[in-house]
């Protein structure tokens, strides 16, 4: 849904008095997810500067905290649920803004569902995600789902995404020659590096999400850890694979042809064949082995 007719809907909701208790805005959470969190408090605190959102006593709002970039269950009571729950100050709307609600952790997770089935009066939860699939399917469902034009532009961070892009912008790969060839197997050997380093990030993170959840008393079993972390993981290799598919479309845009389209194919073909839990390294050495660079 496009970012004004986002805005439109809920403003129609609001005029009407009976906007959704929790919209669930998957974008960009820095980008127009932000940006329609921004217009609906335009719409809900009228003649309240935008610079006093953050300040404003009946605007709440909860990020990730920590070195864990987690939500833990202390911060959804304390800087969420708990002043949420009291009288609004200016006697109309309260709304609680939490960015990033892919990263509530178990125990918060489950503290905050239970707000959202029984919710406070002139309440409104504006959940920012651009990972819903992290979200407890039970949250999701007792949200409106908004998803903007830029729900899906998924990227690799630093360093893993200069990696990348340093490995695909080597020029000796579009030498054809033999010398070529054994170039474009070292790239996909480095490539394969990066994914693990991505595996090995995805295991610490969890690991530190879940010493902090097994402090406030949410302790999952080893399956379901490994689960997790499995999860995460799938999560920043469809990272590497839109910055792949992001690499060669701004080539075929540039040049295109036929050759360049096969690029652009050649990575959906990759994912594929990740979902099929083939090797990786197979994989890539048969990707590296398929794309053209000259």
């Amino acid at each position: 849904m496009e970012l004004d007719s986002a805005h439109a809907l809920i403003s129609k909701a609001i005029a009407g008095g009976r906007p959704a208790h929790g919209y669930l805005v998957v974008g960009g959470i820095r980008g127009m997810a932000r940006d329609l969190a921004m217009a609906v408090l335009r719409d809900l605190f009228p003649g309240v500067p935008e610079e006093n959102f953050k300040t404003h006593p009946d605007i709440h709002w909860l990020y990730p905290e920590k070195k864990t970039r987690i939500v833990s269950v202390e911060s959804v009571h304390t800087k969420f649920i708990d002043p949420m729950s009291q009288t609004s100050f200016a006697g109309g709307w309260k709304v609680g803004v939490l960015v990033g609600a892919d990263r509530l952790n178990a125990a918060g997770a489950n503290a905050f569902l239970k707000t959202l089935e029984e919710p406070p009066s002139k309440a409104v939860f504006l959940l920012l995600t651009d990972a819903p699939e992290q979200l407890l399917p039970t949250i999701v469902s007792r949200c409106q789902r908004i998803d903007l034009p830029d729900a899906h532009e998924h990227q690799l961070t630093d360093p893993w995404r200069t990696n990348v892009l340093g490995i695909l912008s080597n020029p000796d790969l579009a030498d054809a020659t033999a010398a070529g060839l054994v170039k474009k197997a070292v790239a996909a050997e480095r490539l394969a590096d990066v994914l693990s380093s991505l595996k090995d990030h995805a295991e610490k993170e969890v690991s530190s999400e879940l010493t902090a959840s097994a402090q406030e008393g949410a302790e999952l079993s080893e399956d379901e850890e490994n689960a997790l972390i499995s999860s995460r993981y799938r999560e920043y290799r469809r990272d590497f694979l839109f910055t792949l598919m992001d690499f060669f479309a701004k080539r075929m845009r540039e040049n295109p042809g036929h050759q360049a389209f096969r690029n652009v194919e050649a990575v959906e073909d990759m994912a594929r064949s990740f979902d099929r839990n083939m090797n990786e390294l197979a994989v890539l050495s048969f990707f590296m082995d398929r794309v053209r660079f000259a």
